[in-house]
């Protein structure tokens, strides 16, 4: 580094060792400090503001003082003050250990009763989180303990609360803070056994609190801990999967499940097997419960393996006269297992992803869930109706009327209800049928705002009765014959149901339900891909209809549209689901822009820029799709050009930097209306000096796209014709660009205008003969040039020829002025 550069390296530190010392950030004016030492150790203001920091540590309220107050009194304003001490100040040596004693030997204490002792147990649980996460003191002293006494510090630890415990796994995976790795290792394992023992323990407060770290072992560190992983381990991630226990525990032990599954691969489904066969074996209600709850979370994750048990010889034709067995026990007195129906049901539900599966549901198991959903009422009718609509096409009506009132007038069976009907709305019939029923739409859309475990299902209904028949060009169409007859089956006819005019229906019945403000709601609830990707496939097709978008752009479409793919931006853009979200909320928000004014939709907070940065990939063709669907990019042209329109210059000038390349190669597409959107976008960026300086600065590009757009004023297409016209009419305003159109070779340039105040159409016409009028009344020597030019190809005798048919009196009134200007 050289000395010059030393010193202004130097320099920027002592400030921001400043400004964070004014801003009592002590511990980050340390750090500065640091990478200032290792500059200049002996430098005088180096050594100044190492002083200055530890008399501003000295001259606050102790470094601990503060924590001892509030831990004597239990007071807000002290609690205040105490986190922000922890936050800022940089603890070291003994205050580092007499701070992580203090608190740890506190949280054994109980402060007040009631809410007042859990008030205090979250407080000093979250400054227990903030010593470890701010200090690395703090950690260094958590990693000697886990070396000499793992199971007292993380019995302490776990203790503490959510925000501790969760704290000590970065300690444990973080490399620097170990002396070795093997006794890094040695604490992940102590770790992950820790919490197993913790997981059988009976009683034991917040179980998913120890599922959790477990899940993070195996996603961060598997090579480390899958040794671990034997049957009884297995056992115990699987027994957790109860359907009795309570859901935040079951959600971080599928988690677990799904990564242990990862790691162990064929040995884990045999440990799966092993567990589920010796479960239904013992044939009691709970071993039952257990084999059908572990069953049921694995389908998704193994459908095969889980498919394999499923249909293992018996056991689905045992199903349900075990489960009858069940009812009788109610019959002669004795107690009935609901918990037992309960698993059984979620199972089958499971199973449906299964073709086999739902083949053998429907031979052995439709009469008795069709007697649970008529004669049952709540959870079990809505997961019995539910599989009836996975299974069976003949009751789709009668199931489909079950789930309505369930999703209506239900309240806990509300989610499977709404899972049915994502199944059953497949079928045009019944996507009519829901979109008819306005108190069903209101409650699916009520059910998206507020109902984050229903969200899945309502975004699939929603996607299913908006969705339009997808549009085949004549190859596509010969190829699924093709296809057919390869098969030898018949191509199954489309259903009117799903004709334009029948979902453009349905999506106005789904606006009026206020269905994208819902939309908007959700999205600020969820980060699931597949979530997400549901809501911009609903808003795509609500948004073909030119009538819908106002209202879509009142209840906020465009910024969604704008935060998802931003949202997008920011996360692993590799995957397909992540493209498919970006380019379809793209080519929304560009039918969203066509017919609407921008200057009511952006503002500062909202800028134009943003949309425009979100509709230039639309126009850039994909060489690796040879059926390319050109209707995104049509219409990302078309709200290009109405952005273009705007008063404020930014995103026109934005298009022209970042854009124009992609518009010039489309000005020779061989699809006429993309060729027209390209030259009407082109017509209106002409309000911009840059885009004037892109025809008429004198290089040979601009020469060239001069040339391309004199052949675009005479093309068949009309309205292709007439935007080229307005372009030249509001390029030839500029002095430079006149003289680009007097020195196309060969005089090519005056005979374009000449040949379009010839054309048919009175609007071109007009539009060639502003074009004349400016060039033959430029101001000096390029006036006088452009009226010899126009002389000298008969230019008065054609235009007066091209007036005796003329009777708009506007247009007259422009032809008039050039003949005057030409004398």
């Amino acid at each position: 580094m050289s000395s010059r550069t030393k010193d202004e390296r130097l320099e920027s530190l002592l400030a921001q060792a400043d400004e964070a010392s004014a801003g009592n950030e002590l511990a980050k004016a340390a750090t500065i400090l640091r990478e200032a030492v290792q500059l200049d150790a002996e430098n005088p203001e180096v050594k100044k503001r190492w002083l200055r920091l530890a008399q501003q540590q000295d001259s606050n309220t102790g470094d601990l003082d503060a924590l001892r107050k509030y831990l004597a009194s239990g007071r807000d304003e002290d609690a205040k003050t105490a986190f922000q001490n922890l936050r800022s100040k940089l603890l070291t040596g003994h205050d580092a250990h007499d701070a992580f004693q203090l608190l740890t030997s506190s949280s054994e204490c109980t402060k007040g009763d009631g809410s007042n002792a859990t008030e205090w147990q979250t407080r000093i649980d979250d400054l227990t989180s903030i010593l470890l996460d701010r200090n690395v003191e703090v950690r260094k002293i958590v990693v000697a303990k886990f070396i000499a006494t793992p199971t007292d510090i993380f019995s302490q630890l776990y203790g503490i609360g959510d925000g501790a415990f969760k704290a000590v796994l970065p300690i444990v995976l973080d490399k620097s803070l170990w002396p070795d790795s093997s006794k890094q290792i040695a604490a992940q394992q102590d770790i992950f056994r820790l919490c197993s023992a913790t997981l059988i323990e009976a009683g034991i407060e917040r179980p998913e609190r120890a599922m959790r770290a477990i899940t993070r072992l195996l996603a961060v560190a598997p090579e480390n801990v899958a040794s671990l992983l034997d049957q009884d381990e297995i056992d115990i991630l699987l027994t957790d999967l109860d359907i009795r226990l309570d859901q935040a525990l079951r959600r971080q032990a599928m988690l677990a499940t799904s990564k242990m599954l990862e790691v162990t691969k064929e040995k884990g489904e045999e440990f799966f097997a092993t567990f589920v066969t010796r479960k239904v074996a013992g044939q009691t209600n709970v071993d039952l419960i257990l084999a059908f709850s572990a069953a049921a979370a694995v389908f998704p994750i193994l459908p095969a393996v889980a498919a394999k048990l499923f249909l293992t010889d018996g056991f689905v034709q045992q199903l349900v006269p075990n489960l009858e067995k069940n009812s009788e026990e109610a019959a002669h007195g004795r107690r009935k297992s609901q918990t037992l129906e309960q698993a059984a049901l979620e199972l089958l539900s499971a199973a449906c992803v299964d073709k086999a599966c739902r083949e053998a549901i429907k031979r052995y198991c439709s009469h008795w869930l069709q007697g649970l959903s008529d004669e049952r009422q709540g959870h079990h009718k809505a997961l019995a109706s539910l599989i009836l609509a996975k299974t069976s096409d003949d009751s789709i009506e009668d199931v489909t009327t079950k789930l309505t009132g369930l999703v209506i007038h239900g309240d806990e069976e509300r989610d499977q209800a709404v899972e049915g009907l994502a199944y059953t709305s497949m079928q045009p019939k019944i996507k009519q049928r829901i979109a008819a029923d306005t108190a069903l739409l209101k409650s699916l859309v009520t059910a998206l705002k507020e109902r984050k475990t229903a969200m899945f299902g309502c975004l699939t209904v929603f996607s299913n009765i908006t969705s339009y028949k997808a549009a085949l060009s004549e190859e596509q169409k010969k190829m699924t014959h093709l296809h057919a007859y390869a098969n030898s089956s018949k191509l199954a006819p489309d259903d009117p149901l799903d004709d334009e005019k029948y979902v453009t229906a349905r999506c106005k019945k789904l606006l009026e339900a206020n269905a994208v403000s819902a939309l908007v709601a959700s999205c600020q609830q969820t980060t699931s891909p597949s979530n997400i990707a549901l809501v911009v496939m609903i808003l795509l097709p609500l948004a073909k209809d030119q009538k819908h978008r106002p209202k879509m752009a009142q209840q906020g479409a465009v910024k969604l549209l704008l935060q998802i793919r931003d949202r997008t931006n920011k996360t692993d853009k590799s995957t397909s689901e992540a493209a498919t979200i970006e380019k379809t909320a793209s080519h929304a928000l560009a039918r969203l822009l066509i017919s609407v004014n921008p200057q009511h939709v952006f503002s500062s907070g909202l800028p134009a820029s943003s949309a425009v940065a979100a509709l230039t990939p639309l126009l850039t063709l994909d060489p690796e799709n040879e059926t390319r669907d050109l209707l995104p990019t049509f219409e990302a042209l078309l709200a290009l050009t109405n952005l273009a329109s705007m008063s404020d210059s930014t995103a026109r000038d934005q298009v022209i930097r970042t854009a124009f390349a992609a518009i010039e190669d489309l000005l020779f597409s061989r699809n006429t209306l993309v060729q027209r959107g390209s030259v009407e976008l082109v017509c209106n960026l002409m309000a911009s000096p840059h885009c004037i300086a892109l025809f008429a600065d004198g290089s040979p590009d601009s020469k060239r796209r001069l040339l391309i757009l004199l052949a675009l004023a005479d093309v068949e297409d009309l309205a292709t014709r007439k935007a080229a016209g307005g372009a030249f009419a509001a390029l030839t305003e500029w002095d430079v660009a006149v003289t680009a159109v007097l020195d196309v070779k060969e005089g090519k340039g005056i005979k374009a205008l000449l040949g379009m105040c010839e054309d048919e159409n009175l609007e071109v016409v007009h539009r060639g003969l502003v074009c004349l009028g400016n060039l033959v009344s430029a101001p000096g020597e390029v006036g006088v040039r452009g009226k010899n030019v126009v002389k000298e190809v008969d230019g008065v005798g054609r235009v007066r020829e091209v007036l005796r048919g003329v009777k708009d009196m506007q247009v007259l009134g422009v032809g008039v002025e050039v003949l005057k200007a030409l004398g």
